[in-house]
């Protein structure tokens, strides 16, 4: 969970940002959840439920990691495209 806040002044340049705030708060909390359910998500000695429903937090929680990445990625090109030149260096 990042408790990233912004200002005013990008929030009005790069709006999708309000929601990617919002959504990884949520993503967060949907892990935790299905850990809680399923500690083997985390726990390779945890033993492993084997119900449709494990196989689905599973997914689930696979796919909550790659939209958190993406919008990780997300982020960091937006980043990149508003740096001066000379700073470019440092995101890539």
């Amino acid at each position: 969970m990042t408790g990233e806040q912004l200002l005013p002044n990008e929030a009005a340049d790069a709006p999708e940002l309000l929601v990617f705030i919002s959504l990884e708060s949520t993503l967060w909390s949907l892990q935790i959840a299905l850990i809680a359910a399923f500690p083997e998500l985390i726990d390779d000695y945890a033993p492993k439920a084997n119900s449709s429903r494990a196989r689905v937090a599973r997914l689930l929680s696979d796919r909550a990691t790659g939209l958190r990445k993406a919008i990780n990625r997300y982020r960091k090109t937006l980043r990149a495209e508003r740096a001066p030149p000379e700073l470019l260096d440092q995101y890539f």
